[in-house]
């Protein structure tokens, strides 16, 4: 019954609904300092602590599934990932090393791990700001799980086979930096999914305010919403696009503006 109502809503009721929440996507600044000064941002010691229990009890088998502090009991499988990153080790011989960026202390790998027990030499990596990285190596690090503060000492140690973004590169500041320095790093394939795109031709800075349930408390974060003309444009300078897609079929919205979560494999020429 819930859903059949759901249909017989007029969007912009829908839409005014999410624009009067006082969480989600908000704001138009000119730049991440000016937006920085009013986001807490992801790195508050409240938010890796709460991380840091929830990632505890999924390694102990109490739960399935952590993500952003949340526990879940049947996690959504991202079949997309998972099948890109099998395609990925078979090209290998059945070897596979991941690098992770902004893996948090390893939610993606304790979800996928189970599917990836055929792969002969599994190493993930994980890239994340400091403190995770600290309780990282010191409570969650094992011969296949690795955290790494940036992506130089990462490639001191290993040569990933492909490079993960999971609903992170939005939160990156200068995010085309370092899209150069992966390309210069000779990374074969880049997998991005969960990026939200500008309607407009112009990257969009805005905040995106977290409600309590996630982590205990408000939470907030600087994030971009890409020029999709311009995103590809200088992918397609230094990678080949393999596929694209939605990664989630909702429809959520930056006030007013409507938009998906999309996601690509990008092969570097």
């Amino acid at each position: 019954m819930h859903y059949l109502l759901k249909q017989f809503i007029p969007p912009i009721f829908r839409t005014l609904y999410w624009y009067s929440f006082k969480y989600g996507w908000k704001g138009d600044y000119e730049n991440f300092a000016e937006a920085n000064k009013i986001a807490k941002g992801y790195d508050e010691q409240s938010i890796v602590e709460k991380i840091r229990v929830t990632t505890r009890k999924v390694v102990n088998g109490e739960v399935a599934y952590e993500r952003d502090g949340i526990v879940y009991d049947n996690p959504k499988l991202n079949f997309t990932m998972l099948s890109t990153l099998l395609h990925v080790a078979a090209e290998n011989n059945c070897n596979l090393t991941v690098l992770d960026f902004g893996g948090s202390l390893g939610t993606t790998y304790n979800h996928k791990k189970q599917f990836l027990q055929s792969v002969h030499n599994l190493n993930w990596c994980i890239v994340e700001q400091p403190n995770y990285v600290e309780i990282g190596r010191k409570e969650f690090e094992h011969e296949r799980l690795h955290f790494y503060y940036s992506l130089e000492e990462c490639l001191q140690h290993h040569q990933p086979d492909i490079i993960i973004f999971s609903g992170v590169i939005q939160y990156i500041e200068k995010t085309y930096e370092l899209l150069d320095q992966i390309r210069m790093s000779g990374v074969k394939y880049l997998y991005i999914d969960y990026i939200a795109f500008n309607d407009e031709d112009r990257d969009r800075i805005a905040i995106q305010h977290v409600p309590p349930e996630f982590y205990g408390v408000p939470a907030s974060y600087t994030c971009w919403f890409y020029s999709k003309p311009k995103f590809y444009g200088y992918m397609h300078q230094h990678f080949n696009l393999v596929y694209d897609f939605i990664a989630d079929s909702d429809k959520y919205y930056i006030q007013l503006k409507p938009f998906f979560y999309e996601g690509q494999l990008w092969k570097l020429k």
